[in-house]
């Protein structure tokens, strides 16, 4: 059972995943503008809920959202918002549009779950065949991890880390093994790959930010130049329907 109130205060720590959130972000964005997205849920918002980047270009817009602090922020940034925030762990208790969702958003969540599969099985009985579902999580492949490897500080790039421990991470994903769990949840993948650049750890990235060794520019540039290495983003994504 993961402990909300710890996970809530680690996360809310300055560290370089307050950069990681902005190009989470800018790749989510470009995602929904690519497909129809009138009647949007979204699982587990942080401090950040993607509503406010949105511009209003939606209909209705639901929140899951256990944190109390998280919470208690989306509520106060969704006034006068179309906007329902529902507290608690997804699914919740209470009925939320079933089948009427046409973008379901799962950001940066699987990974931290014990039993990913039922967090699948849940979007599954609360989508139609039109939804779109985009799911991100970290990427085992990612540079950082396997210059890890290369220093022989894991034995396998699916290790948990440190900071995974801290974060009450239960899963490291690449590309083939989330496929394969959403796949074999009822979905079908029809668009994936991986977004930003990340050389070294969440650490020594924040420190070289701090001394003013690399610049808006670089991280730019780490963001871009994804595009030539598709497998090896610090993050990865799926975007899935139901399967006909």
């Amino acid at each position: 059972m993961r402990d909300i109130g710890d996970y809530t205060i680690n996360y809310n720590i300055p560290n370089f995943e307050d950069y990681q959130i902005v190009y989470r972000r800018k790749k989510v964005l470009e995602i929904i503008k690519k497909y129809f997205h009138k009647n949007i849920l979204e699982i587990g918002c942080g401090m950040e809920p993607f509503f406010q980047y949105i511009e209003g270009d939606y209909d209705f817009y639901h929140i899951v959202e256990p944190s109390d602090i998280f919470y208690e922020n989306a509520i106060k940034l969704s006034m006068g918002k179309n906007v329902e925030c529902i507290h608690g762990f997804f699914p919740p208790e209470q009925d939320l549009l079933d089948g009427q969702f046409d973008f379901i958003l799962c950001s940066g969540l699987l990974h931290e779950l014990e039993q990913p599969e039922k967090m699948l099985e849940g979007i599954l009985k609360i989508s139609n065949i039109d939804t779109t579902i985009h799911i991100n999580v970290p990427n085992a492949k990612s540079i950082h991890r396997l210059v890890a490897k290369g220093m022989g500080l894991i034995s396998d790039e699916h290790e948990l880390s440190d900071r995974n421990l801290v974060y009450q991470q239960h899963n490291v994903f690449d590309l083939n093994s989330l496929a394969e769990i959403v796949e074999s949840a009822g979905f079908e993948i029809i668009e994936q790959g991986s977004y930003f650049i990340k050389p070294f750890s969440h650490d020594q990235m924040y420190q070289t930010i701090d001394n003013e060794i690399i610049s808006d520019d670089v991280l730019n540039g780490l963001y871009k130049v994804a595009g030539y290495l598709p497998e090896y983003g610090s993050e990865i994504f799926v975007n899935c329907r139901v399967k006909k």
